[in-house]
């Protein structure tokens, strides 16, 4: 429409960082790109929309860090990794569409994403890395799908909306603190199949009222559910083989 014609959209080739205004608002991905490298449109703060194309393979570090007035990313199909700190610090990004093809979600890749509601993880996600959605405390619900292998350390800690949560049978370890502090989580399904819960992974999850844990279970790391103050009931099995100090 004629709205459109007022708008300047910046073509990336693949220019290196420094060759990129920061003050562009709108940014197309060309077709022949395989990566956006790194840092590439970091501190964009007044980047809103970004087009990117089936064909695009990997976004590099910090490749969108602090683009404050980013409210939506569509990441193709292609694409099977999102560095670390990708997302940073995004913090009106609203919907972020992932779709079957991604396999690594890099260490806080959407870290202070603060407006981020819903997130979808594909099923092809083999790991969600340290960090990876740390603060992002407007999320109400995560889909993990069977496939993920593993959570990394505080992966959703401080995710202060978060009220319910599966974690599906091929994740074998829960990461260190990956929960912490999600104060609304009332909810948690631990599906059979996990082998170890990490230290602190479910401290403060002060809403939540019981837990189930399967049999899979050899290890409870330390302050795994402590000051859970609702806590009413702990299902433990007999494969169970160590509990940290201070776990409940």
């Amino acid at each position: 429409g004629d709205g459109n014609n007022a708008v300047a959209w910046f073509l990336y080739t693949g220019q290196p960082a420094e060759e990129i205004p920061r003050d562009i608002t709108h940014a197309r991905i060309d077709p022949s790109v395989k990566k956006i490298g790194r840092g590439a449109f970091g501190g964009c703060e007044q980047l809103e929309m970004v087009e990117l194309c089936e064909g695009v393979e990997r976004i590099e570090a910090q490749a969108f860090y602090g683009c404050k007035s980013l409210k939506c990313i569509k990441v193709p199909s292609t694409v099977n990794e999102i560095g670390p700190l990708a997302f940073y610090g995004c913090e009106q990004l609203v919907e972020v569409e992932l779709c079957d093809g991604l396999e690594h979600i890099g260490p806080g890749a959407f870290n202070g994403c603060k407006s981020l509601k819903r997130m979808k993880i594909p099923s092809t996600v083999r790991d969600i890395s340290g960090y990876a959605f740390f603060n992002c405390d407007q999320l109400v619900v995560v889909e993990l799908s069977e496939g993920l292998k593993v959570i990394g350390e505080r992966a959703f800690s401080a995710c202060k909306s978060l009220t319910r949560t599966k974690v599906p049978s091929t994740v074998r370890e829960v990461g260190e603190w990956a929960f912490f502090n999600c104060k609304q989580l009332v909810e948690v399904e631990l599906c059979d199949g996990i082998e170890k819960i990490g230290q602190g992974a479910f401290e403060l999850c002060v809403s939540l009222t019981g837990i189930k844990v399967p049999s899979s279970v050899k290890m409870i790391g330390e302050y795994t559910f402590c000051n859970c103050e609702q806590f009413m009931e702990v299902g433990l099995c007999e494969g169970l083989e160590e509990i940290g100090e201070r776990a409940f």
